[in-house]
């Protein structure tokens, strides 16, 4: 991928809705809508636009309070929270058929909208999605600025947070050490720095399983094969999705964490084309 091509080495401009959501779009044809996870934006489909953008018009969201988007209260609730997305699809994609793709936190997310799109749903694929309840017993804990701060007695140097930002995408976000780059560490902490809204609240729900019994269009679920963030392991997830719908497909990457898209993007990108592309 040379530099001219590559999101990463050059500015992505930008557009907002009329709620503040901003979006940016790649590629033309029907409409392949991407929501983020946790402390995130749509950098962490950063490696996939360009070949997403090949076969739809992809529209990648910085979620209400991530990103460039415009700042919603903290304590704005789940519904509430939704219900924006929602009248970003709704605007973004008025008519016709939409495909939806989620990662993480937006999993959720994207099945939501899924189920609201009703008949005009193409497809809907979910890459380590969350919305299988609350991940009793995780073996860590992430860092923070805060927690830092209060364990040094002082405000931690731009080094300090950088190092801290690669451990913590290690412990949750990206299984080989070697795939943890520059790159990858610049946007987890630029990221973070624009994270103005609980994640938490929508990830650690329990209702994709029921939102996937709702949908009658085409559904794929992806997960890299040591997902840290999968708890109840990801066997479980596909059982509860296979009950809700029998024909969902299922994907397992090898050697791969959390992140997929971007630890795989290349395992990752065929999987979306093809699935998406044979639902169009």
């Amino acid at each position: 991928m040379d530099a001219l091509s590559d999101r990463r080495f050059q500015a992505t401009p930008f557009q907002r809705t009329a709620g503040g959501v901003a979006y940016r779009c790649f590629g033309t044809g029907q409409p392949l809508v991407l929501f983020h996870g946790g402390a995130g934006s749509w950098e962490h489909w950063v490696l996939n636009v360009d070949a997403l953008a090949a076969r739809f018009q992809v529209i990648a969201f910085d979620q209400p309070s991530y990103g460039d988007s415009a700042t919603i209260p903290w304590e704005t609730d789940v519904a509430e929270y939704l219900d924006l997305c929602f009248a970003a699809v709704e605007e973004v994609a008025p008519e016709g058929p939409v495909h939806v793709g989620g990662f993480s936190f937006g999993g959720f997310i994207a099945a939501e909208m899924a189920v609201r799109l009703g008949p005009r749903l193409a497809a809907l694929t979910m890459t380590g999605g969350a919305g299988f309840g609350k991940p009793v017993g995780r073996g860590f804990t992430l860092g923070s600025r805060r927690k830092m701060a209060e364990m040094l007695g002082r405000e931690p140097t731009a080094d300090e947070l950088r190092d801290m930002h690669a451990d913590n995408l290690a412990k949750l976000m990206i299984w080989d050490p070697a795939r943890i780059d520059d790159w990858a560490i610049a946007m987890q902490v630029r990221n973070v720095a624009r994270t103005r809204f609980d994640s938490r609240k929508i990830s650690w729900m329990d209702g994709t399983p029921e939102r996937v019994s709702k949908i009658l269009a085409p559904v794929c679920i992806i997960y890299g094969e040591h997902d840290a963030a999968s708890i109840p392991p990801i066997e479980e997830r596909f059982r509860l999705c296979r009950a809700a719908k029998p024909e969902v497909q299922t994907h397992l990457i090898p050697d791969c964490g959390h992140w997929a898209m971007y630890e795989a993007p290349h395992i990752v990108n065929e999987l979306l084309l093809d699935f998406h592309g044979g639902a169009s």
